[in-house]
């Protein structure tokens, strides 16, 4: 008799939990939101017949399939990856999406996702609530629930802002990157709606939403705030530089001469704000509000403009775009002598006959409005802007120019050496350019040394090219030997005429008995291989005394002379190359 109470109590137990999984499905079966339950893996294990009324597919079609087999082509990889990764983060993600039915047909569903964790807090399944947005319900109906899309422009809104930023923010964190937000406005928006109408306005607000979509990278967001508001989120990992240039590229974009209806609108004035996480701000509201004070300032400061949260990095910025944009006019322009760029010349001595062997080019650049520009700043700007290949022939092209005046004047003239990037090697007319631009200026190709850097020399392309130039006539130089990885290798594995050892084994050897002798070394394989020997950043008497055992060599530095501009050294050339005689 003891044994039947507990026998009733296992009968009951199964009863209830029965009941409960009936009362469970007859729930499921009869909700208007489609409901998949997956494995922690996404797999499908159980659908109800809301999903299948919504898809098309059955509950058998859809067991065993993964959860995103429903998937469209409108969201691209990052949308989906950003979106699985919010939900391993925080086990759960909601917002819009457009999923496709078994017929092909694309709808748009508000989806819910979460997962649901054991005791040990491991993922053992994911539930998705989802509810159509298109089928069967007026824009009435749709339109608070959907709440992503700006009705006007067709862009997104202020939601969609911030379900994509909390997604960039979450794979930023995860990446270690950054991510940058921009908030613009049009500009004199409302003196258009009060002088034309709000027609006018709304006009312009469609026209200047269709500009930023097409000067948008594919996988930036670009939604519309309010009124003549807009902001954009660079998903991308942007450095800064970039970042000022496709600001200011919008600026250009967004102020360029507007037509509506046949009027002119001369008054747009945008403005923008930018803030980049980590540094500006750590989460998303305070992103958003960081952007919104640097657009404020942008505007505080005249408008057609854009502002960086940090000042003095704003500065650097547009220091940068103002270099930039200089270089490009002084670059294309019809005139060689731009009167603020010009070449100096630093003479190489021979301390034996005291005579200038060679003269080297160097760039110096005197700035209307920045001042005394150094070329450490200047040529990487170049580089990363893709001006260098232009800046280098500039130079190129003065220095023949040059040759040609001081022909004129004096019978014998020392070679002039040049320095290029690899970015110019690389170029396929190079050489041909190279040896045009000599022959008009009557150069001959053995009075220019084209000096390369040994991390450039080993790149295969350009090393093919200064094969081709040594070919034609002109001479390689090993700049800043002794700096890169393999030195001792490049004197065996390239053809050049001539090294040159960089300043910082001058400094060593001055204080160093080790590094005297590696110094020693060099400039005895360098006369092995039959190359002239080239010492730069020679400053004082003992460091020239130092040289005096290494065998033929030219010095380079301000023991002698320092870089002079072209006056000078054409005054120098006059006195027969004849170096000063120090006491």
């Amino acid at each position: 008799m003891a044994d039947e109470p507990a026998e009733d109590n296992g009968l009951a137990l199964l009863t209830c939990s029965e009941q409960s999984r009936h009362l469970l499905k007859l729930l499921l079966d009869n909700m208007l939101e489609s409901v998949v339950i997956t494995d922690h893996q996404g797999i499908i294990v159980s659908v109800n017949c809301a999903f299948s009324h919504m898809t098309g597919y059955s509950s058998q079609e859809a067991r065993g399939q993964s959860a995103r087999f429903m998937q469209s082509d409108h969201h691209d990889e990052l949308f989906h990856q950003q979106m699985w990764q919010q939900i391993s983060e925080t086990g759960a993600w909601y917002g819009q999406v457009w999923n496709q039915r078994k017929n092909g047909e694309v709808y748009l569903q508000h989806l819910n996702i979460f997962s649901i964790t054991n005791e040990q807090g491991e993922v053992t399944s994911m539930i998705g609530l989802g509810k159509d947005l298109s089928q069967g319900q007026s824009s009435h109906h749709i339109m608070p629930f959907f709440g992503l899309e700006d009705s006007l422009t067709g862009l997104g809104n202020r939601q969609l802002l911030s379900t994509r930023l909390d997604q960039a923010l979450a794979q930023a964190k995860q990446d270690n990157s950054q991510v940058s937000l921009i908030v613009l406005d049009v500009g004199r928006l409302r003196s258009i709606n009060e002088d034309l109408g709000l027609a006018w306005g709304d006009a312009t607000l469609r026209m200047q939403a269709d500009i930023l979509k097409q000067a948008v990278d594919k996988k930036d967001t670009l939604v519309r705030l309010h009124g003549d508001m807009f902001a954009i989120i660079r998903h991308e990992q942007e450095q800064e530089v970039p970042l000022a240039q496709f600001a200011n590229h919008l600026l250009e974009r967004l102020a360029q001469p507007t037509f509506i209806k046949g009027k002119h609108l001369q008054y747009l004035q945008p403005s923008l704000g930018i803030a980049v996480y980590p540094r500006d701000a750590q989460d998303n509201a305070g992103l958003l509000q960081a952007a919104e004070y640097a657009h404020s300032l942008a505007k505080f400061n005249g408008r057609h403009r854009f502002q960086f949260v940090d000042l003095e990095l704003h500065e650097l910025h547009h220091r940068e775009l103002a270099i930039q944009h200089s270089l490009q006019e002084i670059l294309t322009s019809a005139h060689h002598d731009s009167g603020e760029m010009m070449l100096y010349y630093q003479p190489q001595v021979c301390p034996k006959t005291q005579q200038i062997f060679s003269l080297e080019a160097l760039l110096r650049w005197h700035h209307p409005k920045l001042g005394q520009i150094s070329p450490a700043e200047f040529i990487p700007i170049a580089e990363q802007t893709g001006q260098s290949v232009a800046l280098d022939r500039w130079v190129i092209t003065q220095v023949c120019l040059q040759k040609a005046t001081w022909r004129q004047q004096f019978t014998h003239l020392p070679a002039v050496s040049i320095n290029l990037g690899a970015k110019q090697l690389v170029q396929e007319d190079f050489a041909i350019w190279m040896q045009e631009c000599a022959l008009q200026a009557g150069v001959r190709p053995s009075n220019i040394k084209l000096e390369v850097t040994e991390n450039t020399m080993i790149q295969s392309e350009c090393a093919q090219m200064l094969e081709t130039l040594r070919d034609l006539g002109f001479r390689i130089s090993l700049d800043d030997f002794g700096t890169g990885y393999s030195a001792l290798a490049s004197l065996h594995k390239f053809s050049f005429d001539e090294l040159k050892i960089d300043r910082s084994f001058v400094l060593e050897a001055s204080t160093s008995a080790r590094a005297f002798v590696l110094l020693e070394t060099v400039a005895q394989l360098a006369h092995q291989f039959s190359l002239d020997l080239v010492v730069e950043g020679v400053e004082t008497q003992a460091q020239l005394d130092m040289l005096a055992s290494l065998g033929p060599l030219t010095v380079q530095g301000y023991y002698y002379y320092k870089p002079m501009p072209v006056a000078e050294i054409t005054h120098l050339l006059a006195k027969d190359y004849q170096a000063p005689t120090h006491s």
